[in-house]
């Protein structure tokens, strides 16, 4: 049953491996000469009036079934969000595929070193966790460049209002001078706006891309002047100043953050040094955490007790501004 289950195993991995491959071919190699044939087809080729749609569809995979099932479950709406905030070229499907091979894997792998229900069952959850760390990472890195930007970019729409130019044309402005990700936010808000959105609805769905706190505070401003009225010019230089006044008091507090975080860092690192080096000097001794029972429970409640000291840790030295 073991050796029938494996062998599945390694065949559904290797299936979802040549998807990954191909999909990834498709995503990342340049397709202007495919885009160009495709357009000339669709123009000679005759299409009925009634078969045009406007609307903006979002494809989470190329696999039929599983593009409905990602749009139906909304237990995954959490996951369609992170994707979208995170810029990810990589269809959510592949990513939702690439989790199921990795936990697998682990399964598998668990599994053929004999371990416990409980140590694979982990393994699984480990493995099967890599792309979403990777969607938050790349979706962390992406707000950070966004709020290094943002002061630039509010005090560029603030001179082109003064300088007699409406709100839009600012967005415009930045859109194309400033670079990604500010300049892709803000050129894809003014054509919203340029296609009939509403300007607050069209700032709105910003917030949804990018979650940031700073920007919330920018389209509140925004939607407040155009209601009550006042010199718009002037509040963004005054949000633009206070937001660089915040990133000088975080470089502080990280400075000064800095001996308990190094602290963190030794105390989570010194255990798998010793363990690793204690494993050289005499392999026997260190072997029982693995062969042994009680030894891989003792290891698997060690691993979970050092990530919940973690993210601990990590709580104590984080500190918002």
């Amino acid at each position: 049953m073991l050796t029938a289950l494996i062998g599945f195993g390694i065949f559904g991995t290797i299936l979802m491996f040549m998807y990954a491959c191909t999909t990834a071919y498709r995503v990342l190699a340049p397709r202007g000469v495919d885009q160009a044939v495709e357009r000339i087809q669709n123009w000679s080729s005759p299409m009925e009036p009634a078969q045009l749609d406007i609307l903006r569809k979002e494809s989470l995979s190329e696999i039929p079934w599983l593009n409905d099932l990602l749009k139906g479950a909304r237990k995954l709406q959490v996951l369609r969000t992170l994707h979208r905030q995170a810029d990810c070229r990589m269809p959510l499907g592949m990513l939702v595929l690439a989790a199921v091979g990795l936990a697998l894997s682990g399964l598998l792998l668990a599994f053929s070193m004999r371990q416990t229900i409980v140590l694979a069952i982990l393994f699984a959850i480990l493995l099967g966790a890599i792309p979403y760390v990777y969607l938050l990472w790349r979706k962390t890195q992406r707000v950070a460049m966004f709020e290094r930007q943002f002061p630039e970019a509010l005090e560029l729409v603030s001179r082109s209002l003064r300088a007699g130019h409406a709100f839009s044309v600012g967005l415009k402005m930045v859109g194309e001078e400033a670079a990604d990700p500010i300049g892709k936010e803000f050129r894809q808000v003014f054509n919203e706006v340029s296609m009939g959105v509403s300007l607050p609805q069209a700032l709105d769905n910003m917030t949804h891309r990018i979650d940031s706190l700073d920007l919330r505070f920018f389209i509140t401003s925004i939607l407040i002047q155009r209601e009550t009225g006042g010199n718009l010019a002037e509040i963004i230089d005054s949000l633009a100043g206070l937001i660089r006044q915040r990133f000088e008091l975080q470089l502080r507090v990280r400075a000064l953050s800095a001996e308990g975080r190094m602290s963190a860092v030794v105390l989570l690192g010194l255990p798998i040094v010793v363990g690793a080096l204690l494993f050289k000097m005499n392999p026997d001794y260190m072997g029982l955490l693995f062969t042994d029972s009680i030894g891989q429970n003792l290891a698997t409640v060690g691993s979970i007790m050092m990530v919940v000291g973690a993210a601990v840790m990590k709580r104590m030295v984080i500190i918002k501004v």
